[in-house]
């Protein structure tokens, strides 16, 4: 009686270890704001970002939505971001494009607290952003939408008055983006992080690159309140206005591989066993570079 005691408590055991182990990944991929990235930029990195076996390893499942999926609040990523929040399990979007739909947070500022793509964050879980002003507006449909303007962001952070206006972008690679960003470059921000906003908050940034002590770009907010599923952070990488990227490497694909499985995988609450292939993986493949 005991052994089978025993082998029920190891199996309930072992399906719980394996419930909260898992982490997913969801893409949001267009349409674009295409002054600032280009429709065919974003699924190009997205393919960079797919199909890197080190990101393979880190995430048991990873689902790409586009046009017609981010509408409103029954939409298919809005039924994904609420499927993932407070489940146990740390989560990861990247806003490939640079906007945000009404499917994460409804535009004008109709979610001021409390929307789809805040609540994922404060359950602990992780937004990236690429190219545009983060949380700035949708082009759902190919269509502008109203601007949600500053205030999106500063809604979704909890921060009144924050802002990612023009300064100084001239970009260079802090120690940290060249440790775990290797193939970032100096670049111009058009949308720079106003660091000297973020004192005094519920959040900690962690810097790539700056210009200075109060502009940088790329950047990462750490929450100092955890949430069920882990701490919550929010990176903006690349706000830049480039609908292509100059030169023969798009930063804004191989730079978020290069974050996710360099810093993220140190930093953010992924499964042993992920970690585990992903050092295997990612070792191999720096070994054949």
């Amino acid at each position: 009686m005991r052994k089978i005691y025993f082998g029920i408590a190891c199996l309930v055991l072992f399906g719980f270890v394996a419930m909260v182990s898992a982490n997913d990944l969801a893409f949001y991929s267009g349409p674009t704001n295409p002054g600032w990235i280009s429709d065919a930029a974003v699924a190009k990195n997205v393919k960079v970002i797919k199909d890197d076996p080190g990101i393979k390893a880190l995430f048991e499942n990873i689902d790409d939505f586009g046009d017609g999926d981010e509408v409103g609040d029954n939409s298919p990523l809005a039924k994904w971001t609420k499927e993932h929040t407070d489940n146990g399990q740390q989560d990861v979007i990247i806003l490939a494009c640079g906007t945000c739909p009404s499917g994460l947070y409804e535009f004008p500022n109709k979610d001021a607290d409390g929307s789809n793509v805040e609540n994922f964050v404060e359950a602990g879980n992780i937004v990236i952003n690429v190219a545009d002003w983060i949380f700035y507006m949708s082009y759902e449909g190919g269509v502008r939408s109203p601007n949600n303007g500053p205030t999106g962001a500063a809604n979704v952070f909890d921060i009144p008055g924050l802002s990612f206006g023009a300064r100084n972008g001239a970009m260079k690679p802090t120690d940290l983006g060249k440790k775990y960003i290797p193939s970032m470059e100096a670049f111009n921000s058009d949308r720079p992080w106003h660091v000297e906003q973020f004192k005094g908050s519920d959040w900690d940034l962690v810097i790539f690159a700056e210009s200075d002590k109060n502009n940088a770009d790329p950047a990462v907010a750490i929450s100092k309140s955890p949430g069920k599923d882990g701490t919550g952070m929010i990176a903006a990488l690349w706000q830049a206005a480039k609908p292509e990227w100059p030169g023969n490497t798009d930063i804004r694909g191989i730079g978020v591989v290069e974050f996710v499985n360099n810093w993220l995988a140190e930093e953010a609450e992924f499964s042993v066993e992920a970690k585990n292939k992903l050092a295997t993986t990612w070792g191999s493949i720096k070994q054949g570079r």
